[in-house]
């Protein structure tokens, strides 16, 4: 009953920490966008993306390091991405009285690319599956090695490419963004990755 208590009580605290830097995370992204002149879906799929991803990356290392199970934080990962395309936008849409917009570059090149990756990381596993099998009997099992692992990093460098080509391109408000104290967003922006990363190293832990 007490290991349950002291569970319930890092979860709570945990959570508030969470709720606390992902504030901080999503206010100094906008305010270090907006003066560095970024557009918007560059803010959301980079440099807010890669902080709510910390928890989940901080899951799969800690995960696979100290606890030895890997399927563990990639259970993680899919859950997490499933849930943030599926039922977000639908909750989004559901709640929200104002209108989501879709427009070109969402449906054309982040949709796309979000289905791409999917495809890119199932042909990772597979050739993991088919070329270096670590299975026994009937077992369809396979080591995901280093090359490998490098083919989504590859696509995901792309897809930052890309982003970047975007932000060549944009034209920003030469008035906005001049009033940001740039030291202290970054302080900010660094301490919502921390507070969003540092809680998933309890959750990976589970007790045998």
């Amino acid at each position: 009953m007490a290991s349950l208590a002291v569970d319930a009580l890092i979860i709570i605290l945990t959570t508030g920490a969470i709720w606390v830097g992902s504030g901080w995370l999503e206010d100094a992204a906008e305010r270090l966008s907006a003066y560095y002149g970024l557009p918007d879906v560059v803010q959301g799929s980079i440099v807010t993306a890669i902080g709510s991803s910390f928890p989940e990356l901080a899951t799969v290392v800690f995960a696979a390091l100290f606890v030895g199970s890997l399927d563990l934080g990639v259970g993680t990962i899919v859950g997490s991405a499933i849930f943030n395309i599926l039922v977000i936008p639908g909750v989004a849409g559901i709640t929200t009285d104002q209108n989501i917009e879709a427009n070109r570059a969402l449906v054309y090149k982040e949709a796309q690319f979000y289905m791409i990756a999917v495809s890119v990381l199932v042909i990772t596993f597979a050739l993991g599956v088919i070329y270096y099998p670590g299975g026994s009997g009937d077992a369809l099992v396979g080591t995901l090695t280093r090359p490998l692992a490098a083919i989504p990093l590859a696509l995901y460098g792309l897809y930052v490419f890309i982003q970047y080509q975007d932000t060549s391109d944009h034209e920003a408000d030469p008035e906005t963004g001049n009033d940001v104290a740039l030291a202290r967003q970054w302080g900010y922006l660094l301490a919502g990755w921390s507070s969003s990363c540092w809680p998933s190293s309890d959750w990976s832990t589970p007790s045998t």
